[in-house]
């Protein structure tokens, strides 16, 4: 009796078909300012300007998140037939050189400008836009979790780009020069950078409300990021497990480099699974730092309100 690793080999010549994620299903749940009104598919009428937590809440006017995960990420995407095709990606893994899906005519891997002023002057590079990935947990204002009905927590993103991207960045540019008390001891210089990079996002609630920029094309949407309540230590501490956990599903789900062709990667349909959402999203240049959106926060003693013991982190 044949076996079928008899006909292994024809692996790769198969078809799979996969059935797309329902919002209400995905892992992270896009965050995105509505742009117009319009029916979603579960029929609920987003209004225009209103927040929209993609397959868990509508019609906000603000969004309350910790931070577990930041990504800088390299895309050149192009408009085709209203869908936003990626036709090149860098995840940015590690330090540079960084490279990107695409490849030279001869077939090697193409490496990526390491800075704006590059990007200008290289013909194919010109059109690649830095970006940046912030994903976390819907919590409240108080940073209590906002649980699902199987009592897990619920994780969002954003992205900045385009008009979007300058609040972001400057945002997590002003919590890495924060001077907080230390989290890991012994202190050391080393123990001090990683804390700046890698823990100082986690140790406030974000709250992410709507504001305006002007652009080539009118005022255009944008997200308008400051720190809430500060967090207890103790609940950084979790906050930093959990992101730990959550690590291989991060990069699962932005990572497009990972076993994907560099194109067709589309934002128009909300239902496609893999994809990165922000239905309202553009490319204009990016505005002038807005002071009053990036304006240092205060730091007060925080007090523990509610607990993060019974929550369950494990996928």
């Amino acid at each position: 009796m044949p076996e079928y690793e008899d006909y292994a080999d024809l692996e790769t010549t198969g078809h799979e078909s996969r059935e797309p994620v329902k919002p209400e299903d995905e892992f992270y749940h896009s965050v995105y300012i509505s742009g117009q009104s319009r029916k979603n598919h579960i029929g609920v009428t987003e209004e225009i300007g209103k927040f929209q937590v993609r397959g868990v809440e509508y019609n906000t006017d603000s969004v309350n998140m910790i931070i577990t995960h930041t990504k800088d990420i390299l895309a050149k995407a192009k408009q085709v037939g209203g869908r936003e095709n990626i036709e090149c990606f860098s995840f940015k893994p590690s330090a540079p050189p960084w490279y990107g899906t695409s490849r030279l005519e001869n077939g090697d891997p193409r490496q990526c400008p390491q800075t704006s002023a590059e990007r200008a002057v290289n013909d194919y590079c010109n059109p690649c836009r830095s970006q940046i990935v912030v994903a976390g947990i819907y919590c409240n204002a108080d940073g209590s979790p906002i649980l699902s009905e199987e009592k897990k927590p619920i994780f969002l993103f954003i992205r900045g780009k385009g008009m979007k991207y300058s609040n972001v960045s400057n945002y997590l540019g002003d919590l890495f020069k924060m001077d907080l008390s230390p989290i890991f001891e012994p202190v050391s210089e080393e123990s001090q950078k990683f804390e700046r990079k890698v823990v100082n996002n986690k140790r406030f609630v974000t709250n992410i409300t709507k504001g305006t920029a002007p652009s080539n094309y009118g005022l255009k949407d944008v997200f308008v990021l400051e720190t809430g309540a500060e967090l207890p230590k103790d609940v950084v501490l979790k906050i930093l497990d959990a992101s730990k956990k959550t690590l291989s599903k991060f990069n699962e789900k932005f990572d497009w480099s990972r076993g994907k062709a560099a194109s067709g990667y589309g934002e128009s349909k909300p239902e496609q699974d893999g994809k990165i959402l922000s239905l309202d999203d553009n490319s204009t240049p990016e505005p002038a730092k807005d002071e009053a959106a990036t304006e240092k926060p205060v730091e007060d003693k925080p007090k523990q309100v509610f607990s993060f013991d019974d929550v369950n982190f494990d996928e």
